[in-house]
C-alpha cells in the first residue's frame, strides 16, 4: 500500500466546516457570499495565532480572494466587499490557513460548492458567446452546469427566464444536453452524493423513478443505447409534466400573430 507523507503538516479542513451561501443582491445587482467558519479544533491558533485566513472563489481563469484576519481573530469583510465581482455564482471556494511571516501553508480545504440562491436548477450566466444564442458550460469538469447566454442580446436573462417560446425551445434541450454530458461523457456514479452533478440525477430520477444507467469506460453499445433511451424518456417526461413545451410553444406563437 502506497504511504503518504505530509512534511509540512498541513491541515486538511473539512467541507462541514467552511459552509458558503451565496444570496441575491436584488434585481440586477451582485451576489454575495456568505460563510460558517469553524476553525477551533484544528490547532491553528497553537502553531501561530497571527497565521492569516483566506477566501478563495474561483472558476476557469476567473477568481477573487478575500482577506479574513487571524485565525486568533477572524474578521470577516464587510457585506459590499463580499460581492462576486470577478468570480462567477457558480464558483467553487477554497479556505486556506498560512502562518504568519513565513507564509507556510498550515492547513486548507477541498474546494467548496457553495449553497445557491436559485429558483431553477440550472444557474444564468451572461456572457460574450459571440454568433451562440446560449450554450451549457460544464466548467472545469467539478463545476457545477452553468446556462451562458449570450450578453450581447439586449434583456437575454429575462427572456430566458420568462419567455416561454425560449422555455419551450431551450430547456428540454439543456436538460438532455446535461444528462448527456453526466452519463454518457463522464459515466457519473448515480449513487455519489458529492457529486457536482446529483441534485440533476435527483431531478432525473423524479421524472423517470428507477436504476440510472451506468456507462463505463468499456461500456458496449448496448449499454450506450439503453443511456440514451433513459435521458430521451427523461427529456420527454419533462416535456409534457414540467415544460408542458409543445402547447407553451404555441400560445406563445398565437399570442404575437
Amino acid at each position: 500500500m502506497l504511504r503518504r507523507f505530509n512534511y509540512t503538516d498541513r491541515k486538511r479542513i473539512n467541507k462541514d466546516d467552511a459552509i458558503v451561501k451565496i444570496r441575491s443582491g436584488g434585481a440586477g445587482q451582485i451576489p454575495i457570499f456568505d460563510i460558517e467558519l469553524r476553525l477551533e479544533q484544528y490547532g491553528f491558533a497553537a502553531l501561530d495565532p497571527d497565521a492569516r485566513v483566506r477566501v478563495e472563489a474561483h472558476r476557469g481563469n476567473a477568481a477573487q480572494r478575500w482577506d479574513f484576519g487571524t485565525v486568533s481573530n477572524l474578521t470577516p469583510p464587510p457585506e459590499h466587499e463580499r460581492c462576486l465581482t470577478e468570480a462567477p455564482v457558480t464558483s467553487q471556494f477554497k479556505v486556506v490557513v498560512v502562518a504568519d511571516g513565513s507564509g507556510r501553508l498550515l492547513g486548507a480545504s477541498q474546494h467548496i460548492k457553495p449553497q445557491l440562491p436559485r429558483e431553477s436548477l440550472i444557474p444564468l450566466d451572461q456572457v460574450d458567446l459571440e454568433g451562440e444564442v446560449w450554450r451549457v458550460d460544464f466548467g472545469d469538469g467539478d463545476d457545477l452546469a452553468v446556462l451562458q447566454v449570450n450578453k450581447r442580446l439586449e434583456m437575454i436573462s429575462e427572456i430566458a427566464r420568462s419567455n416561454d417560446q425560449f422555455i419551450a425551445l431551450v430547456m428540454p434541450q439543456v436538460l438532455r444536453t446535461v444528462l448527456t454530458q453526466i452519463i454518457l461523457v463522464e459515466g457519473a456514479d448515480a449513487d455519489d452524493t458529492e457529486s457536482p452533478h446529483s441534485a440533476w440525477i435527483n431531478f432525473a430520477r423524479s421524472l423517470r423513478p428507477g436504476e440510472v444507467p451506468k456507462v463505463t469506460d468499456s461500456g458496449d453499445d448496448a449499454q450506450r443505447r439503453r443511456a440514451r433511451e433513459w435521458i430521451d424518456e427523461v427529456v420527454r417526461t419533462f416535456s409534457l409534466q414540467k415544460v408542458d413545451a409543445v402547447e407553451r410553444y404555441r400560445q406563445a406563437r398565437e399570442a404575437v400573430r
